[in-house]
């Protein structure tokens, strides 16, 4: 059997998603495949328990049948911190290593799914490093490639890591620096023994959110069906301009999120003429019927907020570029991109496993 540690240096560059399109390719291919997240840092509280929610949603999404306290063993809770900082700390790593086996039990290759970054971990002895010569794993490096400051980050690690890196996985790269990422990045990369396995372009539909997420992290009044909450936006728009200049600015985008003043019904109906999935409505104000029904044409959601556009703006603008997997069609597109993007077979080679 086989461990690969999909890791990080920062957050939200797509670790989960990619351990997604791992798990399904390598199934796809013949191998028996199983998941775990050792160190859990960001948990959620449910009534009932504490859990690790990517965990989670991959176990339900795959279908997984590990218990989930096996698949995500070590929660850094609040509590957990607290303890050690009075001496008491749990020995977890006695905790991974006894779930572990039972986790890989029967397995070809085990994919660990790591934490944000290289030093998260270290209060209880179980940084990515530690974690990957504990359980013997190869680490491949998930970065989201910006600047050449992802290249310094590649570097980095590899100097401290060594053979223990794989090689690198180069996200969610912008269409303008696809050429140059391909033919300058990735060659500088291999001539120093990192491989590159793949370079995924940007994609808009997978850092794209829900009106239910979006209602969920603004909070406010929701109008419109229950099934509109479902619609995916892509991007935010705000209406702050003149009737006249409004219409060819809304036309710029779509799927999109307007947002813009209770007050400004000119600009609320201007939106609905052009690709809007969804009006965000700031001070509070409800909307005129003429806007209603409008919307109830359109099929539009709106979301009724306390707070003034600015503010309104800057904290939706905080739920794109995170890529989540809800949506069953987010999924199956970024595993189509892996698909066409990521070189599996060198990556079986890399891990001595062989299809039969």
């Amino acid at each position: 059997m086989t461990t690969l540690y999909v890791a990080s240096t920062e957050t939200f560059v797509g670790k989960s998603a990619v351990c997604m399109g791992l798990l399904s390719r390598m199934a796809r291919d013949g191998f028996t495949v199983g998941y775990m997240k050792p160190v859990s840092v960001s948990v959620m509280h449910t009534p009932d328990s504490v859990l690790d929610e990517d965990a989670a949603l991959i176990r339900e999404t795959l279908g997984l049948t590990e218990p989930l306290d096996q698949i995500a063993p070590v929660l850094l809770t609040p509590s957990v911190t607290d303890a050690i900082l009075r001496g008491q700390p749990p020995d977890f790593t006695a905790k991974l290593q006894s779930a572990y086996p039972l986790v890989a039990r029967g397995k070809d290759a085990m994919i660990l799914e790591g934490t944000n970054n290289w030093a998260e971990g270290a209060l209880i002895d179980l940084t990515p490093g530690q974690v990957i010569d504990l359980l013997g794993a190869s680490g491949l490096l998930v970065i989201r490639y910006r600047t050449m400051r992802a290249v310094d980050a590649i570097l980095t690690v590899h100097r401290y890591f060594g053979n223990r890196l794989l090689g690198v996985l180069l996200n969610q790269v912008e269409d303008p620096q696809l050429e140059f990422v391909r033919s300058r990045v990735e060659p500088f990369l291999e001539a120093r023994n990192i491989p590159v396995f793949g370079v995924l372009p940007n994609d808009r539909l997978l850092a794209s959110v829900t009106v239910s997420e979006l209602l969920e992290h603004l909070g406010g009044q929701y109008i419109g069906r229950p099934e509109w909450s479902d619609k995916l936006i892509e991007t935010l728009m705000i209406g702050a301009m003149g009737t006249d200049a409004g219409l060819s600015f809304f036309r710029r985008h779509a799927n999109k999120a307007v947002v813009t003043g209770g007050d400004r019904i000119d600009l609320q109906l201007v939106a609905m003429e052009t690709s809007t999935n969804a009006l965000i409505l700031t001070g509070n104000i409800r909307p005129s019927l003429r806007v209603v029904d409008r919307a109830e044409e359109r099929e539009v959601p709106i979301i009724i907020v306390p707070d003034d556009t600015l503010t309104t703006v800057e904290r939706a603008a905080q739920l794109f570029g995170r890529i989540r997997f809800r949506q069953r069609v987010k999924l199956q597109r970024f595993i189509e991109m892996m698909d066409n993007n990521f070189n599996y077979e060198r990556l079986y080679d890399s891990l001595g496993l062989t299809r039969y």
